[in-house]
């Protein structure tokens, strides 16, 4: 061995030795500026591989348990068509060097679209208010610890530990170090946190805990419910359930409305110890279901509650809390702490624990928020600025969000012929569809996900590094639950978002709260005229895919007929479903909570300290 091979070994350092700093400047922002996308080397081998010690767990995956409960599989026809053009364009072309290794992902970029844009930042001269919080029944004698710095010192079973180390948990959260201890004491919970603060294994963990204690043998019955919006968040919620009680022997169902009924039905006769359920699909297995019901639950969860106020879904929460046993523990967790979030905690809580860490009235400490000015008369710019923004900066793990349906998949067809990879999300979806696309996005299949506000509430991608307004929301709260998708978990991300001219006002309230400073971004003229140009061009291919899809729209909607009027004929008829209302106050609840919301609507936001009456039209 010769000396120069001992400069390789890790040596000790001596105490009155002076070492380099190596560590980054804190201090200096990263401009996030046009660049060529770089092409991915291929590994021979993943550094990350690990080796399993047993079948069970090497097969442990949330997705592939899912499944089971996807009736039909997921046709998303869009995609084959947008590579059908493109592969046709590409043969058209005298290709000249054939050596070249074109992606479907790459995007061909010159040097003059690289050219910087301008950024400066958006200050506010007014000065901010704080907003107090307000008193209620909530029993503050307990002392709320959130001081702790590992889950090994909450007194957490060993199965479960595992587990959430193999998840890569390393501290708990705020909200997590504050309400594992309480809801181990078996006290009722009011949780107000911001999103993506690990609000799921906040209330899991404790409950699961509880559940290991359960009694073993004799009949299996249902001791814990967790109420949740939308079918999204229920997937996600049962996913990250699965992971973390890998290691145990407790059940856990799935009922969310698009997925497969009889599965369902069949899941919850065995009575898991969990059911994860939207209220109008769990009331539907509720008059549906034999030997289903909540009389045995002993944990009740309200996940996201202000949003499932927001959904009409008030009657339907009533109607499931009074099934419950009344011994039972409840748990709360909302992200905005509204006056009807008060009355359902009100109705469903006994002297709870308060536990406001964060009220999600500000946007994340680490997000970078940048604003696009549309100019009047210049809103047909929204697109090419958009393309220009995700072919030329923003090319990975970047959500997207769009005001309609139509909007959504019209984005999706119009990035997917510049060349990128985009998955769509929204409501005229299958439920199949749009697990697919979410499955795509999260394992990183597709760079882009174009979304409506479906899934700007609670779901937790992780890795997401960019959020797009493409039109931004009416109120800031649905502002703050849109970029919530990014900077969580203690990560830096960054927003993006174009206002028009009518828009103004809502960037000005969101210059107004921010805590860091809010940046300005200009995409050169010349570029945005470029990719105008490249847009018109592509028009023509837009509407040919638009018009196919209609067509095979209206020939199976006609089949479906066909298919319906033969059961018919053969007498064939689907069973009617019991519900607990009739149509009649279905529609009275919806119309009283109509007028309620027109009602708040009279009076507009305080402008210079005086509220602004707003006339409705009756």
């Amino acid at each position: 061995m010769t000396s120069n091979s001992y400069t390789d070994i890790i040596r000790t350092i001596k105490d009155d030795e002076d070492v380099e700093d190596f560590s980054e400047n804190s201090d200096v922002e990263v401009e996030f500026q046009p660049s060529k996308q770089s092409n991915k080397e291929k590994k021979d081998f993943d550094t990350a591989f690990k080796f399993v010690s047993s079948v069970n767990e090497y097969n442990t995956d949330s997705w592939n348990d899912l499944k089971k409960y996807i009736k039909r599989k997921a046709k998303s026809k869009t995609d084959d068509k947008i590579k059908k053009i493109l592969n046709t364009e590409i043969n058209e072309e005298d290709i000249k060097d054939e050596d070249e290794d074109k992606s479907d992902s790459e995007v061909s970029i010159s040097d003059d679209e690289l050219k910087h844009d301008k950024i400066k930042e958006k200050k506010d001269k007014k000065k901010k208010k704080k907003h107090p919080l307000q008193e209620d029944f909530f029993d503050d004698s307990i002392n709320v610890n959130t001081d702790h710095s590992s889950f090994y010192e909450m007194n957490l079973s060993r199965p479960l530990l595992k587990a959430i180390t193999d998840m890569k948990f390393v501290h708990p959260t705020p909200i997590q170090a504050s309400t594992i201890p309480i809801a181990l004491l078996g006290r009722d919970v009011c949780g107000c946190a911001a999103t993506g603060t690990g609000k799921t294994a906040a209330y899991m963990l404790p409950t699961l805990e509880r559940l290991l204690y359960r009694p073993s043998g004799g009949t299996s019955v249902t001791r814990v419910l967790v109420l949740v919006p939308t079918r999204e968040l229920g997937v996600q919620v049962y996913q990250v359930s699965k992971q973390i009680c890998q290691y145990t022997d407790i059940q856990i169902g799935l009922a969310v409305g698009g997925l497969d009924l009889k599965t369902q039905e069949n899941v919850l006769r065995k009575n898991p110890d969990i059911v994860i359920a939207t209220p109008g699909r769990l009331i539907d297995h509720l008059k549906s279901t034999p030997t289903f019901g909540l009389e045995s639950i002993e944990v009740l969860i309200l996940d996201e509650a202000d949003r499932m106020l927001d959904e009409y879904f008030a009657e339907q929460m009533k109607e499931i809390i009074k099934q419950c046993s009344r011994t039972r523990q409840t748990m709360l967790f909302s992200a905005t702490m509204t006056d009807e979030v008060e009355d359902l905690a009100a109705m469903s809580l006994v002297k709870p624990v308060r536990l406001f860490v964060d009220s999600n009235k500000d946007v994340a400490f680490n997000l970078r928020q940048e604003f696009i000015r549309i100019r009047a008369g210049k809103e047909g710019d929204r697109e090419p600025i958009l393309a220009a923004l995700v072919c030329r900066t923003f090319r990975e793990s970047c959500m997207i969000f769009v005001q309609t349906k139509k909007q959504a998949h019209r984005i999706h067809i119009l990035l997917g012929l510049l060349g990128l990879k985009v998955a769509e999300l929204h409501g005229n979806l299958t439920q199949p569809q749009r697990l697919d696309a979410l499955e795509k996005f999260k394992n990183k299949s597709v760079d882009i996900l174009v979304a409506t506000d479906v899934a700007a509430r609670g779901l937790d991608i992780s890795g997401v590094q960019t959020v797009i307004n493409f039109v931004m929301p009416a109120v800031v709260e649905q502002y703050i639950h849109r970029v919530g998708r990014t900077a969580r978990a203690g990560r830096a991300g960054v927003s993006v978002s174009l206002a028009g001219e009518q828009e103004r006002k809502i960037v000005k309230e969101i210059i107004k709260k921010a805590k860091n400073p809010v940046k300005s971004r200009v995409i050169p003229p010349d570029i945005v005229d470029k990719y105008r140009q490249k847009l018109e061009k592509l028009e023509t291919q837009i509407e040919q895919i638009l018009n196919e899809e209609e067509e095979e729209r209206l020939l199976n909607k006609a089949e479906n007929q066909a298919n319906k009027a033969q059961k018919l004929l053969k007498g064939e008829k689907e069973p009617v479903r019991p519900w607990f209302q009739t149509k009649k106050q279905r529609k009275q609840e919806q119309e009283k909570l109509s007028l309620s919301k027109k009602r708040k609507s009279h009076f507009a936001e305080p402008v210079n300290g005086k509220k602004r009456k707003v006339k409705v039209k009756k």
